[in-house]
């Protein structure tokens, strides 16, 4: 049997796979409550309310947590919002790392306490957090943003455990290369001069920008609505092209076979050092 939510909170819900599973729920008539950095900026909709948060700035993420929203119950709590850091692992700017790790994972966290005990205050509850396949396997320049993921995945992991027996369920979405994902929206850079690494950061510039096996956020969107509508237990849904051939392939190949297919789909068979 399907359960609707009728309330649901989507961090980063002004684009890409936000924007899209935004759209899916309010087809649905459902209400949703969205964040953004710019909510100026968006549009007014019927059942939707836009709401600022920038997940490095602390105080922002405060505002959020102590908002009038809190007070009526949420049927579920979307953790979308981040962004990604390409960086080779030896070259980056600390700040930069710890920048990273800041806004998808320790703020995600702070929201993800908040939205636990808001659930545990009423019982039941939905909570999602949006990791990717790079949560269980790493690729070149996207280490240090794979490792927040990795933190991600163990944490919401502990956490469906902790919440077996309760009415409170626990979901990770694991998209893979989402189109405008990572291409044009949502990344930053840090030590990228290295000119060890020149060749391979065009490449993945280029591959990124011009690649056709994307999956549209579309499709991640609804996903994520079915996730959220199922009363399965079930924590890991994979999305999007290829997501869970990789996922499989990462579970059942050797670490040396994994990685010799990751290294020569994504760095043209430059060995790795």
């Amino acid at each position: 049997m399907v359960s609707k939510h009728r309330r649901v909170l989507v961090t980063g819900g002004s684009s890409g796979i936000g924007a899209a599973l935004v759209d899916a729920l309010l087809a649905s008539g459902e209400t949703v409550i969205a964040t953004t950095r710019k909510p100026e900026q968006q549009v007014a909709r019927t059942n939707l309310q836009w709401l600022a948060l920038d997940l490095n700035d602390p105080d922002s993420v405060t505002e959020l947590l102590d908002h009038p929203i809190w007070e009526t119950p949420l049927d579920a709590v979307v953790n979308n919002a981040g962004y990604g850091l390409i960086a080779p692992i030896e070259s980056a700017a600390m700040d930069a790392v710890r920048d990273q790790f800041e806004a998808n994972f320790f703020a995600t966290i702070a929201i993800t306490q908040h939205a636990m005990a808001h659930f545990r205050t009423y019982q039941q509850g939905t909570l999602m957090v949006v990791t990717s396949i790079g949560g269980r396997m790493a690729f070149p320049y996207f280490g240090y943003y794979n490792a927040t993921k990795h933190a991600l995945e163990a944490v919401y992991e502990a956490l469906w455990y902790e919440c077996i027996g309760s009415g409170i369920r626990v979901r990770i979405i694991e998209p893979g290369f989402t189109q405008t994902q990572f291409a044009t929206h949502g990344m930053q850079t840090s030590g990228t001069d290295d000119p060890i690494h020149t060749q391979g950061l065009q490449w993945l510039s280029n591959a990124m920008k011009s690649g056709t096996t994307a999956t549209p956020p579309a499709v991640i969107g609804q996903v994520m609505k079915s996730a959220l509508e199922s009363t399965s237990d079930q924590l890991r849904f994979a999305a999007g092209k290829h997501a869970g051939t990789l996922l499989t392939a990462r579970k059942i190949l050797p670490d040396r076979w994994f990685s010799s297919l990751i290294a020569k789909a994504v760095m043209r068979g430059q060995k790795a050092g």
